[in-house]
């Protein structure tokens, strides 16, 4: 290819973010005009503003007197390439001094420079040309400036790495533009200053290519949208637009072999040229050199690496969008059987029978089901959503279409539960006889879960257990197939409060399981559950708890063990309670089933809460509201804002924990056990905060009326009664406090742990008045002190203390204030540590100098089990001296590593063996 030099003056553009990169280039042509040759060669993609550089560069150097000759290198095409020549020139290097010579004569008037644009697009031969003339023009005023695109290849591009590698040229390498040039642009572009998070928005959809960003600018520009945190959101889908809008253009007149190659580029994805050259029956030389066109089209987008190029989504439906339905069918049709001859991957072939109107061919069915099942496999549960979708409609028998709706409703159960119950409820509805039923109803039950649809799994699980019931199986298999109907029939109930009142009464007639099989053990754990509900002896509720996770199934965890770690955590035995949430969170972590991972983490942030860890409370809790906002499943939970309101306003931070609240929607929660009463109880602590009373108590006593209409008699699920009876006598009521104080000892007592007989201690001294009352905080701080549950040690501790001081006994009530304000510091619990601080001032006591020690947040078991891996015992000695699992001290372990910020057992620090109990031998 030849090049003529010419004056060529381009247009003045805009440089924003490029200031330095001209000034740079000013610097080495004043360098050049003194009487040194210099060459720079400005390299960045397509896009990256090389060309406008140029231009402003050329511009300055004209204003400066300089001579200026700026040229662009035409594109060579597939049309156009280059033949080898026919005979060696007799002088090779009579081109270079023809240049030379007409080089010298543009000098003898002044200084002189070449500006090339797409230098990479030039023949080997010219690019030597020039380095010719660069070389011998070594002490003449000649400035060579040169921009080469870096995505794509070209003739030249050999030539101009050799000049780089060898030093005659300074490379200048283009990169993004910056946020702060981003917000510039934008604000010249859409006429007002932009939001920090649009602009950031901007910048990571363009990746801060000025050409791109321009184009998007104007499409936002076009539809009005402003440069605010709302149009943040619009960003994304106008970016793809911008660029998908520009390719019919930039394929028109193109030859017909690439267009060919276009269209089947849009179906396949990827720029493979042997499966492209198949598909459109070009060959392989032509293929690639089309493809080499389209990527200096800038239709497919270069791989990394050496990876094949692609054609992202909204470039591929552009493309796709003029070819009739049935030119578009056929080359699916086509591409999905090539794919399939070659052996390509099930997804590949699949991704190109799901669009199709009609899968009438008998291979498509079984290519759909394994695309999913490797969906599955890999966690891409939307693919393998929509490759069953397409399955059902694959013409499959009654038998296939039954397991395929079963594969469906697992699939989707994490993002759509209403998705998979329409499945499961269709399967259930096509099955033939109970023992065909009762597994697809014990999915349909786990899939209702937490959703409005499980007062009707409850029937369907229901009616299927009567029909087994019927059935006279009296074989072990017809015994587990029972059993898990009956586990499954319960979980399904036990947190909806229309459900289970349906079901309290076939329960307890049944007997009480062993736990010898997988399904007994989980009956034991819905067991357990209803038991704490129903407020029997903690010790029974626990002891059916264990029992449940007594084994350390090969299966991953599921809601048995999240179950039983709740009931033992109401238990008090909050060690339990927390290995086997980290279990779970575990387990739900590696299988991504997002509403039981938020559910666990949300329980372990009010256990943590409950037990004097409020900074890791509101760790759990926040992890739990950014997890749930990631599912479609879980977007609409309740529990992880509960959990952040109840740890924040514990932290005095009561305007937060208000807004935390207010994320929940009543009616969608109403019908939970287990959370309405906790966002009632919640809600209650932010109006007594805000100073409202009156509205807190109506916000308790409506929590204690409806857990009597769900007929829950456990005083501990959400202890109401406290903050109400202790309002009620504040209010100048003590006769209503009494009056709840009475009707909730029996069921204190009768629950019987240390937390229960403490806080209801608290409750009948709010009523209590004189020494009545000062005796029972005195028996109240001395019972929860043997408790896990610090917080309310801590308010007792306080409370004790300023019934003290107004009996006129100072010396005690520093005592047990200096008590408070220690424990409130170290668990975080600050709302109560400031009040604490005034009454020991009151008291005439100094504020006792604190420093919170890493050692105060580990737990009882914790701190016995790193004392004894500090000492040099293996895990399994541990564990048999505790009497617990290797898994569990494995647990613990791991939490103490966490929390006290070490790496291992060398690491940990001294104090552990004389901190707490005294340890076990």
């Amino acid at each position: 290819m030849a090049v003529s030099f010419h004056t060529h003056p381009g247009d003045p553009r805009h440089l924003t973010g490029r200031t330095a990169e001209l000034r740079a280039l000013t610097i080495l042509a004043a360098r050049a005009r003194a009487g040194t040759a210099r060459a720079v060669l400005v390299r960045g993609p397509a896009g990256i503003g090389r060309t406008s550089l140029l231009n402003a560069a050329a511009d300055h150097l004209r204003s400066e007197g300089v001579a200026v000759r700026r040229h662009t290198a035409p594109r060579v095409t597939d049309e156009h390439t280059p033949r080898a020549a026919t005979a060696t020139p007799r002088d090779p290097y009579a081109a270079h001094r023809r240049l030379y010579g007409h080089v010298s004569a543009l000098m003898a008037d002044g200084p002189l420079a070449f500006v090339l644009d797409d230098a990479q697009w030039c023949a080997e031969a010219t690019l030597r040309r020039l380095d010719f003339v660069l070389r011998r023009a070594a002490a003449r005023p000649l400035f060579l400036l040169l921009s080469q695109r870096t995505d794509c290849g070209g003739p030249g591009a050999g030539v101009l790495a050799e000049m780089l590698g060898q030093g005659r040229c300074t490379l200048m390498e283009l990169g993004p533009l910056d946020d702060a040039a981003t917000a510039r642009l934008v604000t010249y572009a859409l006429g007002e200053h932009p939001d920090d998070r649009f602009v950031r928005r901007c910048a990571d959809v363009t990746g801060g290519n000025p050409q791109l960003l321009h184009r998007l600018l104007a499409s936002l520009r076009g539809s009005g949208v402003r440069p605010d945190a709302a149009g943040a959101h619009h960003v994304a889908a106008a970016a793809e637009g911008a660029v998908a809008s520009s390719v019919p253009d930039r394929l028109a007149g193109r030859p017909r072999h690439v267009r060919q190659i276009a269209r089947a580029l849009a179906v396949l994805g990827r720029a493979d040229p042997d499966l492209l050259s198949v598909l459109c029956e070009v060959s392989g030389h032509r293929t690639r050199a089309a493809l080499e066109t389209l990527r200096r089209a800038e239709v497919v987008t270069p791989g990394e690496a050496g990876a094949p190029g692609v054609m992202h989504a909204p470039v591929r439906a552009a493309v796709l969008a003029d070819l009739p339905p049935a030119e578009l069918r056929h080359l699916r049709v086509r591409a999905a059987r090539l794919l399939n001859d070659a052996g390509r991957p099930a997804a590949e072939v699949a991704d190109q029978l799901v669009p199709l109107e009609r899968l009438d061919e008998p291979w498509m069915l079984p290519v759909l089901r394994e695309a999913a099942a490797g969906a599955r496999w890999r966690g891409t549960t939307e693919a393998a959503v929509r490759y069953l979708g397409r399955a059902l409609d694959a013409g499959p028998d009654d038998a296939q279409r039954r397991e395929i709706r079963l594969e469906l409703a697992r699939a989707a159960a994490p993002l759509s539960p209403a998705t998979a119950l329409r499945h499961l409820r269709q399967a259930l509805a096509a099955a033939t006889g109970p023992h065909e039923r009762a597994p697809i109803a014990v999915e349909y039950g786990m899939a209702a879960l937490g959703t409005p649809g499980a007062p009707d799994a409850v029937r369907a699980l229901a009616h299927v257990l009567d029909e087994l019931s019927g059935d006279g199986d009296r074989t072990p298999a017809g015994r587990e197939l029972r059993t898990s109907v009956r586990a499954a029939l319960l979980v399904t109930a036990v947190n909806d409060k229309a459900a289970m009142a349906g079901v309290r009464e076939r329960a307890a007639a049944w007997p009480v399981p062993d736990g010898d099989t997988p399904a007994e053990r989980r009956l034991l754990s819905v067991l357990s559950a209803f038991a704490a509900l129903e407020g029997a002896p903690a010790v029974r509720a626990a002891e059916l708890a264990r029992r449940a996770l007594r084994v350390e199934e090969a299966a991953p965890a599921g809601w048995w063990v999240f179950g039983s770690s709740l009931v033992l955590g109401l238990a008090d035995e909050v060690d339990e309670a927390l290995a086997g949430l980290e279990r779970s969170l575990r387990d739900t972590r590696a299988r991504h089933e997002p509403w039981m991972h938020v559910s666990a983490l949300a329980a372990r942030s009010l256990t943590l809460h409950d037990t004097g860890h409020v900074d890791a409370a509101v760790r759990d809790a926040r992890a739990a509201v950014d997890a749930a906002a990631r599912s479609e499943r879980t977007a609409g939970s309740a529990m992880p804002h509960i959990a952040l309101g109840t740890a924040l306003l514990t932290q005095g931070r009561t305007e937060e924990a208000a807004a935390a609240l207010a994320r929940i929607v009543p009616r969608d929660t109403e019908r939970h056990i287990w959370e309405w009463h906790h966002y009632l109880y919640a809600q209650g602590r932010v109006r007594r905060e805000l100073g409202d009373h009156e509205g807190a108590l109506d916000l308790w006593l409506r929590c204690g009326r409806s857990l009597d209409e769900a007929r829950v008699a456990n005083p501990v699920l959400a202890p109401w009664w406290l903050p109400a009876a202790a309002t009620l006598a504040r209010l100048g009521r003590p006769g209503e406090a009494r009056d709840i104080v009475e009707r909730v000892t029996p069921s204190l007592r009768r629950w019987g742990t240390p937390r229960a007989l403490g806080t209801g201690l608290m409750a009948a001294a709010a009523a209590a008045t004189g020494r009545a009352r000062l005796d029972l905080l005195a028996e109240a701080a001395g019972i929860l002190a043997r408790s896990p549950a610090r917080l309310e040690h801590t308010k007792a501790a306080y409370l004790l203390g300023r019934c003290l001081l107004a009996h006129g006994d100072a010396r005690a009530a520093r005592r047990h204030l200096r008590q408070a304000i220690e424990v409130a510091t170290r668990c975080g619990y600050q709302a109560l540590g400031a009040a604490a601080r005034a009454a020991l001032v009151t008291a005439g006591g100094r504020m006792p100098q604190l420093a919170a020690s890493p050692l105060d947040t580990l737990t009882g078991s914790e701190r016995r089990i790193a004392a004894l891996a500090q000492g040099g015992v293996t895990n399994k000695a541990i564990a048999e001296a505790l009497f617990i699992t290797p898994r569990t001290v494995e647990t613990h372990l791991t939490n103490v590593y966490r929390k006290l910020a070490v790496r291992g057992r060398t690491d940990l620090p001294g104090g552990l063996g004389g901190y707490g109990p005294p340890l076990p031998v």
